[in-house]
């Protein structure tokens, strides 16, 4: 497919750098289940979640780094097969969660390991490019939420992130 302007490997990197507190209410309880749910969730953690609620899913995280970037600060927490970010400061809220792990996946059963034939037939409105691979399903403009699948070579799903745009 042709270049999107809006795709842009920059863009795409800023996907869920960013997210204002929910409305109160909109986080609720940890997921009942560890799916992938564009847009909303993965493997349990919901954007917007506090690191306290993430915690009581996944417990402690192998890593916490503090990162930095043009658009502020943030943490990134890290599991085995799961990655999250969320603003650094009090109250800082998830604002993307990358799942490498191929047992965590939609309820259609795309996941890591996925070939893309699979995910185009599963999410036919996603956009797709070749360079970078990847499909997201959503529109990446700010504000939204967006789910990005990237791809190997061989054409397999090796990451699904779920998160929040805002450059």
């Amino acid at each position: 497919m042709g270049h999107d302007p809006r795709m842009t490997t920059r863009g795409l990197a800023l996907i869920a750098a960013a997210s204002l507190a929910p409305a109160a209410g909109a986080i609720g309880s940890p997921l009942p289940d560890h799916l992938i749910r564009p847009g909303v969730a993965a493997g349990g953690v919901r954007l917007g979640m506090s690191e306290g609620q993430v915690l009581k899913v996944l417990g402690q995280p192998d890593a916490r780094v503090p990162r930095r970037n043009e658009l502020g600060a943030f943490i990134d927490l890290s599991w085995p097969g799961i990655s999250v970010r969320r603003w650094d400061g009090a109250g800082g809220r998830v604002v993307n969660i990358a799942i490498t792990d191929r047992g965590i996946r939609t309820r259609g059963g795309i996941g890591v390991g996925s070939p893309r034939t699979a995910v185009r037939k599963a999410f036919p409105a996603a956009h797709c490019d070749e360079s970078p691979r990847l499909c997201t399903i959503g529109e990446a403009v700010p504000g939204n939420t967006v789910t990005t699948i990237r791809f190997g070579r061989t054409g397999r799903v090796t990451e699904v992130s779920v998160g929040r745009v805002i450059d």
